[in-house]
């Protein structure tokens, strides 16, 4: 019988799930969050994916969650209660993970800026900036020692891009990919140039700031994670690490602690 760990991050657009044995992911889905959708329908989901990839439900040994969708944490800790006899971890602020925080009640911080935190000092070891784009882009600085500096957050790069489609249909066929030159001579490079360099020169100009600010840290690594991380990463001076399953590796590394 397998030993399988279930992590699974929900967020505000995407639930991913990730399936690891050990420290190897060996399964991976990105779902859309419905918080009508109840534990009945998103365990026949998950069960569905299981059975593709040949997993048992008794193969899982340990599940760990992160949320910041309060109403679909409620569903999938019933889902685990109602279908899966593994042990449940909700990892939050709350959770014994060696990390301190400036506010004295932590609970306001999301569970994805902790569990990247955590998931960043344990494989880097290091002082670090992790930039998250995810809904929304957070950036966040996290001392060598577990102390949680702060965040700054900005509405998420393909937030903006879907709401301006919205607004302007003519502009909802441009596909994103780094553009050559920061003018466009046509609509659709103008755009890309806009979106893509300039959410990568915000980035670069937050993290700068934070370096100055922040000065006695020394050897600060840049680290992106979620979904266009690479796209903006691109066209980043100050970015030097891509680690897009930073979240879920978080998770698991919790379970293994465990």
């Amino acid at each position: 019988m397998k030993k399988l760990n279930l992590v699974i991050d929900i967020g505000n657009t995407h639930i991913v799930i990730g399936v690891y044995e050990k420290q190897e992911l060996i399964h991976f889905w990105r779902l859309h969050s419905n918080t009508e959708k109840t534990e009945d329908e998103y365990f026949t989901s998950l069960y569905t994916l299981f059975q593709q990839v040949n997993i048992s439900l008794h193969d899982i040994k340990k599940i760990a969650i992160g949320s910041v969708v309060p109403g679909l944490t409620r569903v999938f800790e019933h889902l685990s209660q109602k279908y899966l006899s593994a042990k449940f971890h909700l990892v939050n602020a709350y959770s014994d993970i060696g990390l301190t925080f400036p506010a004295a009640d932590p609970g306001f911080i999301g569970a994805d800026l902790v569990i990247n935190a955590f998931a960043c000092l344990e494989k880097y070891d290091s002082n670090a900036i992790i930039c998250d784009f995810g809904t929304a882009t957070t950036v966040q600085l996290i001392g060598k020692n577990g102390y949680f500096y702060g965040t700054v957050i900005i509405p998420g790069v393909m937030t903006s891009v879907n709401n301006l489609y919205n607004k302007a249909s003519l502009l909802s066929t441009v596909k994103l990919f780094s553009p050559k030159s920061i003018l466009g001579t046509n609509t659709g490079d103008a755009l890309r140039a806009g979106v893509v360099m300039g959410s990568a020169f915000m980035i670069d100009e937050i993290v700068r700031q934070i370096k100055k600010e922040y000065h006695s840290l020394d050897n600060i690594k840049v680290i992106a994670t979620g979904g266009i991380s690479k796209l903006i990463s691109e066209n980043s001076k100050e970015i030097t690490i891509i680690d897009k399953n930073l979240t879920i590796d978080g998770l698991n590394l919790y379970c293994l602690r465990d």
